[in-house]
């Protein structure tokens, strides 16, 4: 099943807007990592440098990994799917979808991790490794499986262009939270923002949150007619 979703996910089109978009971001990634400082100043102010580096790139992805998000999951509700809800069951194609998307955003968020460390430490003089960013894009990943949920609740196959409407409103309300820190935010929606691990049990309440959309999911299609 998960090979059957594999397939028709990745169909000739798709994948190639797929890498089309991945050799724009990492075409961005090397413009906004080239410099002109002599690698003397580079190393001289590596500290500086890799701070800018990861406020920047960090918001950067925050930005655009909702969108390649939707991109992947906008197409779960295809009409060849409702044939095997009867063969299947419907709690069996649920669970698989969940487990496929989550795997397919964990591959892309891996992808974006690679990128964010690789990129600067070919293009600069001062880049080093921090193990830091694995927390970052880690939590970030939880923000995608988020919008993950949204788009699995909410979006069908008449309507999947909409799906774009998630990843707008994500990033709106990640910059609202940004701009306005407040432990409301993260009640409503616990996005990843700079003072989220500043709040006790913030990863907990989380995970418990995604749980919670899980289950959502596997209720509305019970209950959803074919």
């Amino acid at each position: 099943m998960i090979k059957y979703l594999y397939i028709h996910l990745f169909y000739s089109k798709k994948r190639f807007i797929m890498i089309i978009a991945i050799i724009v971001l990492i075409g961005l990634m090397i413009g906004l990592t080239q410099t002109e400082e002599p690698v003397y100043q580079q190393l001289l102010y590596r500290n500086e440098n890799t701070r800018y580096y990861h406020e920047m790139m960090g918001k950067m992805f925050s930005m655009i990994s909702p969108f390649f998000v939707v991109l992947f999951v906008m197409d779960h509700d295809q009409s060849h799917l409702k044939p095997l809800l009867s063969y299947f069951g419907r709690l069996k194609i649920t669970g698989y979808k969940i487990v496929f998307y989550s795997m397919v955003l964990f591959w892309l968020y891996a992808v974006f991790f690679m990128l964010y460390e690789i990129v600067p430490w070919v293009m600069t003089a001062y880049y080093t490794y921090d193990f830091q960013q694995l927390y970052y894009f880690g939590n970030l990943y939880l923000d995608g499986i988020m919008v993950m949920i949204f788009v699995l609740l909410f979006v069908r196959d008449k309507h999947k262009t909409l799906s774009i409407l998630f990843a707008i409103f994500y990033m709106v309300y990640t910059m609202a939270a940004e701009d306005h820190p407040s432990l409301i935010w993260l009640v409503i929606w616990p996005v990843n923002v700079s003072y989220f691990s500043a709040f006790s049990l913030a990863y907990l309440y989380k995970v418990c949150y995604i749980c919670l959309g899980f289950i959502l999911i596997v209720l509305k299609m019970l209950d959803e007619a074919i």
